[in-house]
């Protein structure tokens, strides 16, 4: 257990977990790697078959191709950074969450969007859909 994964959890007196998944730490987790702009570390949160799809874009199907994708994204707007506001789980009865972020791309510019994040088994990513607001 990583030690880094530890401490309190948005919208939860308890952890969400999942045939020892905790979506909730997990979730923090990736969005720290993705803020880290860290392409291997992308990479090794995604299960070897995984996908990644937005409004702009969809990568997969493999953890490399997302996390080409990824950091296509990084190179683009080299200042982008996510805010986590809410994640939603139904606690162990799903190893999916909704999470509600604020996608800071620059000075000027914020959008608020929403991802589904489903984890496999071991705690990686298998899909990521991410929903934007108009």
């Amino acid at each position: 257990f990583d030690a880094s994964l530890s401490g309190p959890y948005l919208n939860s007196s308890t952890a969400s977990q999942t045939m020892g998944v905790d979506c909730i730490a997990l979730t923090k987790k990736y969005f720290e790697v993705w803020n880290a702009h860290d392409v291997a570390g992308i990479q090794g949160l995604h299960a070897a078959t995984s996908s990644l799809a937005d409004w702009d874009a969809s990568h997969g199907p493999t953890n490399e191709a997302v996390a080409k994708g990824i950091e296509g994204i990084w190179k683009a707007v080299p200042d982008i950074k996510i805010e986590i506001l809410d994640i939603y789980t139904m606690g162990d009865k799903s190893s999916t969450c909704v999470t509600n972020i604020k996608v800071i791309v620059d000075a000027d510019t914020t959008l608020k969007v929403c991802d589904v994040i489903e984890y496999d088994e071991s705690g990686l990513v298998v899909s990521l859909n991410a929903y934007k607001t108009d």
